[in-house]
Order: C-alpha cells, then structure tokens, then sequence
C-alpha cells in the first residue's frame, strides 16, 4: 500500500499537534465583575493541556527510540536530541534534548530514561516499559511559556504492535499510568497523577487517535488526570467522550489535529465543560473542520459563562 511508508514516520510530531491548545480566544460572556473567572478557567484548561500533550509527545519519543525508526515529520529520529542505547541490552535507553523540535514550536531539554521490561519485547503484547522524567522542561517560543516534567509514566502496549507497523483495522493501545511534579513558568510547583489509554487506529490512510481516562477517583468516572491546580484545588478531569482527533499522511489537510470530544474538569473553582470540534459559534460540528473549542461554566455569581478558543 503506497501510503504505508510515509505512515512509519507520521505519529509523534502529529500527536503533538492533535492536543495542542489554541491561542486565538472569543469571549461571549467578557469580564463586567470581579466575580468573572474567565481567566482562571482558561488557565486551568490550558495548563491541563499542555501537560498532557507534551507527556504524550515524550511517550511518542520514546516509542521512537524503541524502535529504532523515525516517527517524527524530521529526517533524524528526534530532532535536536541524543538517543543513548548503549545500555539497551541491560534494559535502559536515554533521551537527552537540547534544542528546537521538529515543528519549530517549542524548545526542549533535560532527559527522559526509558526502562525496558527486558523479559518481552516492546511489540508483544502486554510488555511495558518506564519513562523517567529528569527536569523535562519545554516552552513554548511563541510566547516564552514554559513546563518542566520530573516523574515517572508506566506504558503498557496492551494488544501489541508498533505505531511504525500499524496496520489496518489491527489497533495499537497504549494503557499510561504516571505521577509528575510539574512546575510552571511563574514557579508553581504540583503533583498530577495520570491515568489515559491512547488507542491508534488505521483506515486506509487515515490514523485516528483515541484519547480517555479510565479511571475513577474522587468519586468521579473515566478520570484521565488529576491533582491540585495553581490555585492549590483539587482536579479531576473526566473524559465524558474521549478525544478523537484524524492523523493523515497528508500534512496540507485542513482538518488535521482538530479532535472532537467532551471533558469535564470537576473541582477546579467550579465545574467546566470543555467541548472540542466546534465552529465559531460554539455549535459541535457534524461535518467539515471543527474551528476550535469552548468551556463552558457557571461563574461565583451564578452566571452562565462561556469562551471559544481556535485551534
């Protein structure tokens, strides 16, 4: 199939691309009162975001050191990184970044060591490996934001196979569990637990990835991730409908990285709806490209609140 070979160097920067937030914002309810809290939530939504896609986005690095083949849009395996596999025979692989990613958007370093589980290999199915987070910073160049990763995340390939040999109607999941210590740019310093599985599907020359949590806690279903936010409350983010966003060998497609889905963040100040896949006016899409997505909430005034963001 033609379409195969460029599939074998798609997931890593696109999954990167599929979660990331939009910076383009619409108020319909602007700030009148000092009980508005638009900007916290968008905060909370943002920050809860970009966790996630960059922990994804070193889960992806490290299938790509696993395998040994480039899953990146870039002609080297990682850009602007150093694989150390000298110890792979004894079960350890490093990464160590030090520069620009692949799509010219964010800036990286530190290291992350991935410990293999040396009795299976990585395409059997149940085999799993560790990824240690050693001072992972990433910031974002657009606006000089930053994140900085120390933890440790546990992957399990559930039903085996790799995202270089996908094929077709044969899915790849990954089951994550993990808990980090992030710290943000203004110094804010959490602990977030992390509990998703990513499924990967292919259909002709369409990967679909599948985002949800599956666990409960706090008395909350399908929690994907939780902790305390900036604000030091506790979080749970419940994915009410998991996040499904198309990968396509064909980078020029509008429709690329745009996911559909519902999450609610319980806790956080208030509950918030965050609807992804939805046009200008907020209206879930059925067809076509999605413009963005909103939150939705209920403000300390009892006021209903609402803001679109683009992808």
């Amino acid at each position: 199939m033609k379409t195969k070979g460029f599939l074998k160097i798609l997931i890593a920067a696109a999954i990167l691309g599929t979660f990331y937030t939009g910076c383009k914002k619409s108020d319909t309810t602007p700030a009148t009162t000092s009980t508005d809290d638009s900007q916290t939530q968008q905060q909370s939504a943002s920050d809860q975001l970009q966790a996630e896609n960059e922990s994804n986005q070193s889960i992806d690095d490290a299938n790509t050191a696993l395998n040994g083949t480039s899953t990146t849009r870039s002609s080297s395996l990682i850009t602007n990184a150093t694989i150390d596999s000298s110890m792979k025979a004894m079960g350890m692989i490093t990464i160590t970044y030090s520069g620009t990613s692949a799509d010219g958007t964010r800036s990286r370093s530190g290291t992350i060591s991935i410990q293999i589980d040396t009795t299976k290999k990585w395409h059997t199915a149940g085999a799993t490996v560790t990824i240690t987070f050693n001072n992972y910073k990433v910031t974002r160049l657009s606006n000089n934001k930053s994140i900085t990763f120390n933890g440790t995340h546990t992957i399990t390939n559930v039903n085996g196979g790799t995202l270089a040999t996908i094929a077709t109607n044969t899915p790849v999941v990954h089951k994550i569990r993990g808990n980090d210590t992030i710290t943000f740019d203004d110094g804010t310093q959490r602990t977030w637990s992390v509990a998703r599985t990513r499924t990967f599907n292919l259909v002709g020359a369409t990967i679909t990835v599948t985002l949800s949590g599956d666990t409960t806690v706090g008395g909350h279903t399908n929690v994907a991730m939780w902790g305390k936010n900036r604000a030091n409350e506790d979080f749970y983010v419940s994915t009410t409908t998991p996040l499904t966003a198309n990968v396509v060998d064909n980078s020029s497609s509008p429709c690329l990285f745009k996911p559909i889905g519902v999450r609610v963040f319980y806790g956080a100040l208030r509950t918030l709806t965050v609807t992804y896949g939805v046009n200008q006016s907020g209206v879930a899409v059925t067809s076509g490209c999605p413009y963005g997505y909103k939150l939705n909430w209920i403000n300390a005034a009892g006021t209903a609140k609402q803001v679109i963001i683009a992808y």
